[in-house]
């Protein structure tokens, strides 16, 4: 397996599964700009929340996917996948609108990020055997 070069993604949130360890690394790579976007503008745009959401759901639907391939039982990575989209997608929202600080919601958001790789992509991928 040849090493995909990541940007955002640190070596110890790779789990093995280059389509997933890619879209991770696309995903910590929104939040950086997102965060610099953040503090130029003091702002967060909603474009930038749509698109990063959007962006969620594409990689939640290949984690699905691969989980079905190794026949890996994804209920309850499922349900913690909507639990994060309706928490996080409700705190973007209201940061777009001013609601909430914008920076720090998407610091949390990062870390949210962080701590579901550990605690449950990284499972996925030791089950995989690193094939996706």
């Amino acid at each position: 397996m040849s090493e995909a070069i990541h940007l955002f993604l640190p070596g110890a949130l790779r789990i093995g599964v280059p389509e997933i360890d890619a879209q991770h690394d696309m995903l910590f790579g929104r939040l950086v700009v997102m965060k610099e976007r953040c503090l130029q503008d003091n702002a967060l745009a909603l474009g930038d929340v749509e698109d990063l959401l959007e962006a969620l759901h594409v990689h939640y639907a290949t984690e699905e996917k691969l989980a079905h391939q190794i026949d890996v039982d994804f209920a309850e990575h499922h349900v913690r996948h909507e639990e994060m989209l309706l928490r996080v997608g409700k705190a973007l929202k209201e940061a777009a609108e001013g609601k909430s600080d914008a920076f720090g919601t998407l610091r949390y958001i990062e870390y949210w990020f962080e701590r579901h790789i550990v605690q449950d992509d990284m499972a996925l991928g030791d089950t995989s055997g690193g094939v996706g």
